[in-house]
């Protein structure tokens, strides 16, 4: 029995050792299969990285478009018709004394374009006047060109290359050099009327474009918006090249903004307050102001607070009505020994401009501006008007962006920022929202402990 039992021993061990040897080479096998599934997603990954660096060009935050998508579809054009063609080309609109902008309000944000009447007056004066009059309304970005660099659109009865346009032919500006952001315009030819939009410098149109002629450049972050749209396309199957935005890129309408460009000195400046501060306070009146500001100038709002200075450069190039409305509320004291009555950490801001109430529910000049844009990004150190929910409704509160939590209101972009401050004056209003405390009686949230006042609000020229 003793025997017998010594060897189911034995037995035991050998069993539990070749279970050992068997485990081990297993491991030894995943082991050896887990470095090979390395090695071979690393050799995936490179190669992937490769690809996408040959389709992205020089633009390392591309988006990728799945290749494996649909072609899509345009939606139907606006207006089929002959009720968006002309005659003849259009009289003079556009004042030579006058600075202008195309506001290109599309589906996916704003893009906006500093007209140059110097290059193509004519060409510059015919895209106006059809954009003032809703030629681009409801239309489409119909084509993008991954290799060329440019989105392209401006056809109403077609939403295509072959559209008839709009009647008639103008007199193209020179040739010169294309740059990323500049807006280019078909003057003459079968491609009459329609756009491009340049997204990078190395310029190369892949279909017959004729008579292309500049008319400005974008502005902003515009530049940041045409790439994505470029960057969303997707290839034609049935064409060797372009394609078109994975979504319906559309452009509700394009604005025509102007703003003043006469010399120093012909500003008709009867109806402005003193420039050097030396006049009345004035809390009410009985519409906006004309413009008191020459566009030509730098202007700084420096702002005299308990908390310490903070100086403001305001951008009266971009946004001249609301620059010129805050300088000259500033100028009738309106924002004297009022309170920065809002901190809120959370979205990163500081309210103020309130002299009757300060507070939200102050009733505000009298009167309210038109918003210069929309789609606006928020960053650090911005003065950016404050407004309702409806549109052009702002008048005289602002606001100031302290912080990156201002990027929140980014999916809005209704508040337009009008001015940057410098690193010393963001410090300050750091220290400000640095000192916000919850106030119950606050429908917003608090403000600084201790109140900050602003004991005044200057306006400096320069240049």
């Amino acid at each position: 029995m003793a025997t017998s039992k010594r060897q189911r021993q034995r037995d035991r061990r050998e069993v539990a050792q070749q279970r050992a040897k068997v485990t081990a080479v297993r491991g030894r096998i995943r082991s050896r299969g887990a470095r090979v599934a390395l090695i071979t997603a690393a050799i995936v990954v490179a190669v992937v990285i490769l690809w996408l660096w040959a389709r992205g060009g020089d633009d390392e935050s591309a988006p990728v478009v799945d290749e494996d998508l649909v072609f899509p579809d345009l939606p139907p054009p606006p207006d089929p018709g002959s009720e968006r063609t002309y005659e003849a080309a259009p009289d003079q609109f556009l004042d030579p004394e006058l600075r202008y902008s195309a506001v290109f309000n599309t589906s996916l944000g704003v893009i906006r374009v500093r007209l140059d009447q110097g290059l193509a007056p004519a060409a510059a004066n015919a895209f106006a006047v059809l954009a003032d009059d809703g030629y681009y309304d409801g239309t489409v970005i119909f084509y993008t060109d991954n290799v060329g660099g440019y989105i392209q659109g401006g056809s109403p009865h077609t939403n295509s290359a072959d559209d008839p346009g709009p009647g008639f032919t103008v007199t193209p500006g020179e040739s010169v050099d294309y740059e990323a952001g500049q807006l280019l315009w078909s003057a003459e030819g079968s491609s009459t009327g329609q756009f491009l939009f340049l997204a990078r410098d190395e310029f190369q149109p892949s279909q017959a474009v004729s008579g292309l002629t500049i008319l400005g450049e974008t502005e902003d972050n515009s530049l940041g918006l045409i790439r994505t749209i470029l960057n969303s396309h997707v290839d034609n199957p049935d064409t060797a090249f372009g394609g078109r935005p994975v979504e319906s890129v559309i452009v509700n309408s394009i604005d025509i903004q102007s703003s003043d460009l006469t010399p120093e000195g012909s500003i008709d400046l009867s109806g402005c307050p003193p420039a050097d501060g030396s006049g009345p306070q004035v809390l009410d009146f009985d519409g906006p102001h004309p413009m008191c500001l020459d566009v030509s100038k730098q202007y700084t709002a420096v702002f005299d607070t308990t908390a310490g200075e903070m100086r403001i450069d305001l951008d009266v190039a971009n946004t001249p009505i609301t620059a010129n409305n805050f300088a000259v509320l500033a100028r009738y004291h309106y924002y004297d020994n009022t309170l920065l009555f809002r901190t809120d950490p959370s979205i990163g801001i500081i309210q103020g401009g309130a002299p009757h109430t300060n507070s939200p529910s102050d009733p505000g000049p009298g009167y309210t501006i038109p918003d210069e844009g929309s789609g606006f990004a928020y960053e650090p150190g911005q003065i950016v008007m404050a407004r309702t929910a409806a549109p052009n409704s702002a008048s005289a509160q602002f606001f100031l962006a302290v912080n990156e939590n201002t990027a929140l209101l980014n999916n809005q972009g209704t508040y337009v920022v009008f001015g940057q401050m410098d690193t010393n004056s963001l410090a300050v209003a750091e220290a400000i929202l640095a000192s916000h405390v919850d106030q119950r009686n606050n429908r917003l949230g608090g403000g600084p402990d201790p109140q900050v006042i602003v004991n005044s609000v200057t306006i400096e020229e320069s240049g």
